[in-house]
């Protein structure tokens, strides 16, 4: 599932995006608000963002712009009626992926939203390793590894909370909704995991439970 960051400050439109977004499969966090923008990309890491430009601090452009200078190369697409041309190279310069004028068909923005996951979705644990979530495959030294549904959902939820510690009930309250799981199982999760991507990206904390982290 794509995670979409949506920064509109019409009520109504960013209400039925955000409806329609998630009629299609979506996750979708929405704010009017830039500034709260900047506090959900320190904790949370998006596939893709939908931005309009004339919002309540910062407009969008430098929102953008600042997001850009810290490193955030998530793919962006701006929603605005701001439609001069001059506008449009504004965006573009300040790193944005496209430019959708309002009003604009529901169908066409997320046919434009696909343009970018499609390029993006896949995960980079370092030079040698990387993972790709559409078919459940790691590549670790030219070498393509298939894990199962299960081990590529407990894989991916460690790869979007990097660096932190997390034990074996939040894996199961928050990928699997607190399914039961016996331990033998749950760690016959992690070692094919470990086997996958290599032991030293993945480490148990005794008593805590475990921490991803790329070298």
């Amino acid at each position: 599932m794509y995670k979409i960051l949506l920064l509109e400050d019409d009520l109504n439109l960013r209400d039925t995006i955000e409806e329609e977004l998630e009629e299609e499969g979506f996750i979708v966090t929405s704010t009017d608000k830039s500034d709260i923008v900047i506090e959900l990309t320190y904790k949370e890491k998006y596939d893709l963002y939908l931005f309009d430009v004339n919002v309540i601090g910062m407009n969008g452009f430098e929102l953008l712009e600042a997001l850009r200078d810290a490193g955030d190369d998530t793919a962006t697409i701006f929603l605005t009626s701001k439609n001069k041309t001059q506008d449009v190279i504004a965006g573009f310069n300040v790193g944005a992926s496209d430019y959708l004028k309002k009003p604009f068909d529901i169908d066409e923005l997320i046919a434009r939203m696909f343009r970018f996951l499609k390029k993006q979705k896949s995960y980079k644990i370092s030079k040698m390793v990387s993972y790709l979530p559409e078919s459940y495959e790691v590549i670790n030294k030219n070498i393509k590894i298939t894990l199962n549904q299960k081990d590529a959902q407990i894989l991916e939820y460690f790869l979007e909370h990097k660096s932190q510690i997390i034990s074996k009930e939040q894996i199961l309250n928050d990928v699997y909704e607190g399914e039961f799981i016996t331990d033998s199982t749950f760690r016959g999760y992690i070692k094919k995991i470990k086997s996958a991507i290599g032991d030293e990206y993945l480490r148990n904390i005794r008593g805590q439970g475990y921490i991803f982290e790329t070298l």
